[in-house]
């Protein structure tokens, strides 16, 4: 029996309806429109939704992005699956079926497949559109078998609405117990702790899926000619946390940096050196092939310093 045909066959995982997915994108983003002016702001409330926002923008970039969906570095299995549970807080999806939507995009970019191309699709769509549809609301778990395979994972995958709500309630216990400030209610915690933060980063990461994707607009550069529509994008890789250096990542996605030059802040990658150098994470995916680094007019790796394979 050949090894294509005894693969474990894991099928897709169903979360929720398309609809439960509707209803709570808008009471999210219906919250997070309403939160400055139900709970003005103050700088403790402002600082609050920034770290919040940090946490949940390194979940999806730094834990979605370049370790379930890339393999960008190794883990442990109980850190594997505390780092699933807090990404999971970024209120996009499970890891599992955000590991799988991004495999497809990357073998299916800007064809007719790719669920978040803007020439195939337009602006909207890449942009939100795409979630909202049914084909796309179950996990196909067989894009992602190297870690379906975990029991653990699989049940993160499943009930990421119940550990984000987890997380929701634990930031309002934190602020009745006086922990943001004796002027932070838990109210406004909640609303600014949790509702803005997370709609702020659903919406900075759909960037990367559209404007990421349009090499038309002003404010971003292609390093490298590939044969996707990906751009750089200064601005929009300071939100994401490095996510927006899009058009390095379509070029050598493997990698644990996407921002290939001195000057191209990742802050995802500072994070993940950190945790590398506390022996949280190993195996960290940095040097960058040769041919990568020539193509891209980057300084050659000094000798003796090369790629291993």
């Amino acid at each position: 029996m050949s090894a294509a045909t005894s693969r474990t066959q894991y099928g897709k995982q169903v979360t929720e309806s398309i609809n439960q997915t509707r209803v709570r994108y808008v009471i999210l983003f219906a919250a997070a429109i309403a939160t400055p002016f139900v709970y003005p702001p103050t700088w403790p409330l402002v600082w609050l939704a920034l770290a919040s926002y940090a946490l949940r923008m390194f979940g999806v970039e730094g834990i979605y992005h370049r370790y379930f969906s890339h393999r960008a570095f190794k883990c442990s299995r109980p850190v594997q699956f505390i780092l699933a549970v807090i990404a999971s807080q970024c209120g996009q999806h499970g890891p599992l079926w955000w590991a799988s939507v991004h495999r497809h995009h990357h073998q299916n970019v800007e064809t007719p497949d790719d669920p978040i191309s803007p020439r195939q699709h337009g602006l909207f769509h890449s942009h939100v559109g795409w979630v909202w549809c049914e084909r796309y609301k179950d996990t196909d778990l067989d894009v992602v078998p190297d870690f379906a395979r975990y029991p653990e994972i699989l049940w993160v995958n499943k009930h990421y609405t119940l550990l984000m709500l987890s997380g929701a309630f634990f930031i309002w216990l934190l602020a009745q117990a006086g922990a943001f400030g004796p002027t932070v209610s838990g109210g406004a915690a909640l609303m600014w702790g949790f509702f803005l933060p997370t709609a702020l980063g659903v919406q900075t990461v759909s960037m990367v899926n559209s404007v990421g994707h349009f090499r038309f607009m002003p404010g971003g550069y292609r390093r490298y000619d590939t044969d996707d529509d990906s751009v750089n994008r200064p601005l929009l890789a300071l939100l994401t946390f490095g996510g927006g250096w899009h058009n390095n990542h379509h070029r050598y996605g493997a990698s644990a940096r996407a921002g290939f030059a001195w000057y191209e802040i990742d802050v995802t990658f500072y994070i993940l050196k950190l945790m590398a150098a506390l022996g949280i994470i190993s195996d960290l995916r940095e040097r960058l092939p040769d041919d990568v680094r020539e193509e891209g007019g980057l300084s050659p790796l000094p000798a003796g310093d090369k790629v291993r394979s």
